[in-house]
């Protein structure tokens, strides 16, 4: 699918995808899972993981909707929750691990320099408040590669250094870990011209199509 298309439709997916209710969530993250599964069996882990990363946020989200906003009711003790509650705390969680789904297949499958040139084609409207396009898509697509990637070398950091138990040694071994993002940082900072993408054929628009239109029909669920 064509890199623009690609970003369209993820985009789409964003619009509809908070007044989607739990089985829509589960539906559109099992297609998420069979799509990256189909293009590469160890992509699904790579997903899972990146969702890992949310947990403490996703745990957050679970206090905040099922112990803090609900109203009081009478007769029921405070710590146990209500099912419309819950539904609620997984359909608001579901919806952070679904995008950020999405989003972790995107980076996958579209290379970053391919990620850069399709956002300077959507973003391109910015061009007439004097926006740099160029340089602001280049900028996301760094970051979308470069945040898994740091995220990756933190965890490695923490299983493979040894710092001991004085501050110190934490100290020297963060030390380090900064040094070695500002390296890879610093080789991935190279500007080298970005591709010009074809244009969208009909199977392109074949694909795009039905599925904001699916996408649409799952707010009905």
């Amino acid at each position: 699918m064509h890199p623009v298309f690609r970003l369209l439709g993820l985009m789409a997916l964003a619009v509809f995808l908070f007044r989607y209710r739990l089985p829509a969530l589960l539906l559109v993250q099992a297609l998420i899972l069979g799509l990256a599964y189909a293009r590469d069996p160890a992509s699904p882990g790579r997903i899972l993981q990146a969702v890992r990363r949310l947990r403490w946020l996703l745990l957050s989200i679970a206090v905040i909707y099922l112990w803090i906003a609900p109203e009081p009711v009478p007769g029921q003790p405070g710590w146990l929750p209500r099912w419309p509650d819950i539904a609620i705390a997984l359909e608001r969680a579901g919806v952070l691990v679904v995008l950020v789904s999405a989003v972790e297949l995107l980076r996958q499958g579209t290379r970053p320099e391919e990620m850069a040139a399709a956002l300077m084609v959507v973003l391109a409207p910015l061009r007439w408040i004097g926006v740099d396009v160029e340089t602001l898509s280049r900028r996301i697509a760094l970051t979308l590669e470069t945040v898994p990637r740091t995220a990756e070398l933190v965890t490695q950091a923490a299983r493979s250094e040894a710092p001991g138990k004085r501050l110190a040694g934490w100290g020297a071994a963060a030390a380090r870990l900064v040094r070695r993002i500002e390296d890879e940082a610093a080789r991935a900072a190279s500007s080298p011209p970005l591709p010009v993408l074809e244009r969208p054929g009909l199977r392109d628009w074949a694909i795009l199509v039905p599925l904001v239109f699916f996408l649409a029909g799952l707010t009905r669920l």
